[in-house]
């Protein structure tokens, strides 16, 4: 129906065709893979009625017209020369290809890699796509030969059949196609190729992007990961029950997809989709998942479930609306853990990418083996540290690893307390961050810990101007003291340890409890701040208010600055730890000694025993974990990535080596020292605006700003007003009519006095000569 409506629209219309090449050019160079038009009849009988090329989006979940095209000569022109200085002037002795037809598509493709644009003449984004593809070849043009891989064009106006063939549901269409191999021999099969990878849509389509996504795609197809055979198979109604039960000796990562079994092995066996029209992501997902079945083979077994054929399966999982047919709903994806694990499934709802799914299955895989670690065997896991050096180390890692130890003894350890293990599993399984889970029973382990805290202290007295900080037993007791079993937690080159105390058996298996704790403890002592991220690092929970993040700007691409900048963050991270800690174990001695006072007044003056029982048993809080701080870095040689993010603050308004202090609900900031300069990460800076944070009888005070103000300098006032919302503005404004009012009052006064004064005639001023 689709090619006869083709072949009417074409009849009807008579269309002069332009290549990509002969389109005039339009400098928009940022770009993502998002869609565009689904249907070229429909295009075509609109380009009729409409010669601007406007509103033609059927499908399109790209960006608008208006962000693919310049509205303006100016902005054309500026876009052309960053453009230019990008990346020099085109070849223009180097000819574009000829475009593919259904003739001769077969037999090109199946002799080598191929990456094709499906496009239409009439697509605004194919518009804006043709220079910068254009300049892709042309720059990548003398390596082609040698890399055997191909960039061609399908006109889908001219070849709506071929199109029509290959599903084309959107433009432009970037595709990737290998030769098909026969299974048994790996022989070419002469004419057929399959289409085997989509250019990312996350990726920003950019003509540097598209010759690094080519040498990729050629490296891992001369890898064999390409073309290499799914590793995932089908999962028979019978299967699915017993995984579902956790009655399997190994991890099953599964996904569900809304089709028929029919339409995977077609699709599978032929190289084409075959899957129903409404899930235009079902090919691109199927074949990210046949990639990642031969990336975790030595982890888990992975399998498809078609929800289209065991519809009663899925719907008892949660996952019906899989079940309908012409669904719009992506695949789903769930991993299955034996049951002698103590929790069999788990949903994995991140992003659909083979490093972030890898990941997930990888560390879910490694803790739910629950590992009995040494004291020693901790260093072989992590950057486990019992001193620091009082220099920068000579790299940091990216991905700070966080060990998060249930520590027990062997000899009172019961079922019920190992039955929080799951618990604990799957509250690190959620964490964003790289937090592994492990078990020790060894005694050495406490020891360690007492070690760290000692060489803390000595890592911190850096400042000779300051007294020496000695090491304080007593507190470290009291932050330490606890019962067995417990958790213990290890960061990446961090002297700082947090216990779980427990004191009653049954705050171990308080899982309320657990939850908080993990979530508390999941940071890194420090780590890159990613718009993903945002959301863990600020909150607008009541009891985390009092919570600061430091943010650090860095450049990475200068190594020797970054691993100092880290090194600031440590020293500060580590000094603070034990200030704060010093600051409420002071006050708890207050407490205590206050305390003592009132029972032994009560005692002296003979009271009521009740009064007296009542006042020793009141319990003195332990603040110990109250105004805590995150310290983070934000990498400016990454600044894109925060445009459109709920990061209200722009980078580039800061330089490598600036910080600011954020409240954990993100509504107030810090980015000036005490004498109201710059705030850096100086160590000798950020103290003690940390400390005036921590208490405010502390040194001198500090300038508090409202992230997103729209006032500042003589207006600064205004922050306090808008900070109260709408409430504030009202009472803002009622005090300004008040003030008014009062004023008319006192006016009218005065004139009223005024006249009363001049007696019964009226003026009695002197009369003048």
């Amino acid at each position: 129906m689709r090619l006869l409506k083709l072949a009417v629209a074409s009849l009807a219309l008579p269309v002069v065709l332009a290549s990509p090449a002969t389109i005039p050019k339009i400098e928009n160079e940022v770009q993502k893979d998002d869609g565009g038009i689904s249907d070229p009849a429909e295009l075509i009988v609109d380009a009729k009625a409409n010669s601007n090329d406007n509103n033609i989006n059927k499908n399109d979940s790209g960006n608008s017209p208006d962000s693919a095209i310049s509205n303006s000569e100016k902005s054309q022109e500026d876009t052309k020369k960053k453009t230019d200085e990008q990346e020099g002037e085109t070849n223009d002795s180097i000819q574009m290809p000829s475009q593919l037809t259904m003739a001769d598509f077969d037999s090109s493709t199946s002799k080598q890699l191929s990456f094709i644009e499906f496009y239409s003449p009439y697509c605004h984004h194919c518009k804006a796509l043709a220079p910068i593809w254009e300049r892709a070849y042309k720059s990548i043009y003398p390596e082609l030969a040698k890399l055997n891989i191909q960039m061609r064009q399908v006109n889908c106006v001219e070849s709506g059949d071929l199109c029509e063939r290959e599903d084309i549901a959107y433009y432009p269409n970037l595709r990737l196609y290998a030769p098909a191999r026969d299974k048994k021999t790996g022989e070419l099969i002469p004419g057929k190729s399959k289409d085997v990878d989509g250019f990312p849509r996350s990726l920003t389509r950019t003509s540097e992007n598209f010759v690094k996504y080519l040498k990729k795609s050629v490296a891992e197809y001369n890898a064999g990961e390409i073309d290499m055979d799914s590793a995932s198979e089908l999962i028979s109604t019978d299967a699915m029950l017993d995984i579902m039960a956790g009655d399997i000796s190994e991890p099953h990562f599964v996904t569900f997809f809304p089709a028929t079994d029919k339409q995977w092995t077609t699709t599978e066996s032929t190289g084409k989709s075959q899957f129903d029209k409404a899930c235009y992501d079902c090919n691109e997902v199927k074949q990210l998942w046949d990639k990642l079945s031969n990336h975790v083979l030595s982890v888990t077994k992975t399998g498809h479930f078609n929800c289209q054929s065991n519809p009663s399966i899925c719907k008892s999982l949660g996952f019906s609306e899989l079940s309908k047919v012409n669904s719009k709903y992506l695949p789903k994806f769930a991993m299955f853990l034996p049951k002698r694990t103590g929790k069999i499934r788990f949903d994995y709802n991140g992003e659909l990418s083979i490093p972030k799914m890898k990941s997930f299955v990888t560390r879910l895989f490694e803790n739910s083996q629950y590992e009995s670690l040494s004291a020693r065997g901790l260093a072989d896991v992590m950057s486990y540290r019992k001193s620091l050096p009082a220099e920068p180390l000579e790299s940091y890692p990216k991905d700070g690893v966080v060990s998060i130890v249930f520590y027990y003894n062997e000899k009172t350890i019961t079922e019920e307390d190992r039955a929080v293990l799951p618990y604990l599993l799957d509250y690190v399984t959620k964490s964003p961050f790289n937090v592994k889970l492990y078990t020790s029973k060894q005694d050495k382990i406490e020891s360690n810990v007492l070690v760290q805290a000692e060489s803390l202290v000595q890592f911190i007295n850096y400042d000779h101007n300051e007294p020496h900080k000695q090491f304080n037993k007593a507190m470290h007791l009291a932050t330490t003291l606890t019962s067995k079993p417990t958790l213990l937690v290890f960061k990446d080159n961090s002297l700082i340890t947090t216990v779980f105390q427990s004191f009653a058996p049954e705050d171990i298996r308080n899982e309320k409890k657990i939850k908080e704790f993990i979530e508390d403890n999941q940071y890194p002592l420090y780590n890159e701040l990613t718009p993903e991220l945002l959301p863990y690092y600020f909150s607008d929970k009541t009891e985390k208010r009092a919570d600061k993040i430091v943010v650090t700007f860095i450049d990475s691409n200068d190594a020797v600055a970054t691993n100092k900048a880290i090194f600031n963050m440590s020293l500060a991270a580590h000094e603070y730890n034990y200030l704060k800690k010093t600051f409420y174990f002071d006050d708890l001695l207050k407490n205590r000694s206050a305390k003592d006072k009132v029972v032994a007044k009560l005692k002296q003056s003979n009271a009521d025993s009740l009064k007296i029982i009542a006042a020793m048993r009141k319990e003195i809080p332990h603040l110990f974990t109250n105004s805590e701080v995150l310290f983070t870095y934000v990498d400016i040689s990454k600044i894109d990535q925060f445009k459109h993010s709920a990061f209200k603050f722009n980078p580039d308004h800061y330089k490598p080596g600036d910080s600011i202090v954020i409240s954990k609900d993100n509504r107030y900031y810090w980015d000036e020292n005490t004498q109201g300069a710059q705030l850096t990460n100086d160590p000798h800076m950020l103290k003690p605006v940390l400390l005036s944070l921590l208490d405010s009888s502390r040194g001198p005070s500090i300038n508090t700003k409202l992230v997103s103000s729209p006032y500042g300098g003589p207006l600064n006032f205004m922050n306090k007003i808008h900070d109260r919302g709408f409430i504030g503005y009202i009472g803002f404004f009622a005090c300004i009519y008040f003030i008014a009012v009062i004023a008319r009052r006192i006016v009218k006064q005065r004139r009223f006095a005024s006249r009363q004064s001049r007696g019964i005639i009226g003026n009695n001023v002197p009369k003048k000569d």
